[in-house]
């Protein structure tokens, strides 16, 4: 065999082992046409373009998951009230109603009373006056229990002690407006002994039932109290508890 010169081409020698075409050629490397590589190219777009439509898919399903996530709304429940209801004046009525329990009478006050005190009228050892307590006041009004008397001297000082709360079952009494209520005032004689000395009263003073301000009547001509203080056995006198009836 003749050696190869230098700078020429190898030569391919073809070897049984080796495939070879039909015509015992080495096949040469199979080059695509332009219509193959068209088709390749359009195979790879349309692959390319279904990707990116995938995930142009996902994204648009994360952001709407993502958006509801964000963008979760709170409901807030606010009592029922009632609607007012409109009268044909133009006034504005709830349609509820509140039921309530109208206050009764109150304590009749010394200002809205008219205090009197009533003709003598005498008996064996004493002398019963009658007192009337007359509302006049524009409302009803109600006294309970036992009024506050004593006696007054011609310069104002107390004669002896007040008279004693005594006889009779307390009630409450209410006075319509210009209504009256009536307590009854007995004076012991006072010639009667413990009694060591009287004095003649020109006014009584008289504490309405419950009440801290008091009320000056004039006294009846005459009315002589005993000035010595109470015993045991003598009161110098005694009221009994106010009631509808006169005494």
């Amino acid at each position: 065999m003749t050696p190869a010169r230098a700078g020429s081409r190898p030569v391919t020698v073809l070897t049984p082992g080796a495939d070879s075409g039909t015509d015992g050629e080495v096949p040469s490397p199979s080059v695509p046409g332009p219509s193959t590589r068209r088709r390749s190219r359009n195979h790879r777009g349309h692959a390319v373009l279904g990707r990116l439509v995938a995930i142009g898919a996902l994204a648009v399903g994360l952001a709407a998951c993502g958006g509801s996530n964000s963008t979760a709304t709170t409901t807030t429940v606010t009592p029922a009230t009632t609607s007012p209801t409109t009268t044909g004046g133009g006034a504005s009525t709830s349609s509820s109603t509140t039921s309530s329990t109208a206050a009764g009478p109150q304590t009749c006050r010394t200002a809205s009373l008219t205090v009197s005190l009533g003709s003598p009228n005498g008996s064996a050892g004493a002398t019963h006056y009658g007192l009337t307590f007359r509302n006049t006041g524009t409302a009803a009004c109600t006294l309970y229990g036992y009024p506050g008397v004593s006696f007054l001297g011609a310069s104002g000082q107390q004669i002896g002690d007040p008279a004693q709360r005594q006889g009779g079952t307390p009630t409450t009494v209410t006075l319509a407006a210009g209504g009256s209520a009536y307590a009854s005032v007995v004076v012991t004689d006072p010639g009667i002994p413990p009694c060591s000395g009287s004095t003649a009263a020109t006014q009584l003073r008289v504490y309405p039932p419950g009440e801290t301000q008091a009320a000056v009547v004039t006294a009846p001509s005459g009315l002589l109290v005993c000035s010595s203080p109470n015993t045991s056995t003598y009161l110098s006198s005694i009221v009994s508890p106010v009631t509808t009836t006169t005494a």
